[in-house]
């Protein structure tokens, strides 16, 4: 039963961690992690974003509609194929994405700035064999989530 206790507390405290990288640095798809795929990847179509971002048609268009209306992107239609719609970022919206990347980074390094580099690279190593274990339970049928997501 300790060790029940132990690893709750593990996994709350993964919990946590993951709830402040994913808020503090844009979330899934929002418009910061747009901003900053395409400052990184130039020349990207609306479905190769959508395909990076793993997010539906719709939901990505409603983000990109808002950006544009904040002219923070540009949708273009392709010179190639007219089916195909180009994204570019403004010079707003690349001013915003730098600050975004820049706000990123800071945060990366306040949230570990409480760690030594032994730590940190223990840390690295002990997550590096948690997210292989991971990895593999997602393939092995023997293995079941219990499909309650109230817990």
């Amino acid at each position: 039963m300790l060790e029940m206790q132990k690893e709750h507390i593990l996994a709350s405290r993964l919990r946590a961690c993951g709830h402040f990288l994913y808020y503090q640095t844009g979330g899934k798809a929002g418009q910061r992690r747009i901003l900053v795929t395409l400052l990184r990847q130039k020349d990207l179509t609306q479905k190769e974003l959508q395909d990076i971002l793993e997010i539906s048609s719709g939901s990505l268009s409603e983000i990109l509609q808002k950006m544009e209306d904040s002219s923070l992107v540009v949708r273009q239609k392709s010179c190639n194929d007219k089916r195909q719609v180009k994204l570019a970022l403004t010079p707003t919206g690349k001013n915003r994405a730098l600050q975004v990347k820049e706000h990123y980074f800071r945060t990366l390094e306040r949230m570990f700035e409480c760690l030594d580099e032994q730590e940190k690279e223990q840390l690295d190593g002990i997550l590096e064999k948690l997210v292989g274990h991971l990895d593999s339970l997602k393939i092995d049928p023997l293995f079941e989530s219990g499909g309650d997501d109230s817990l």
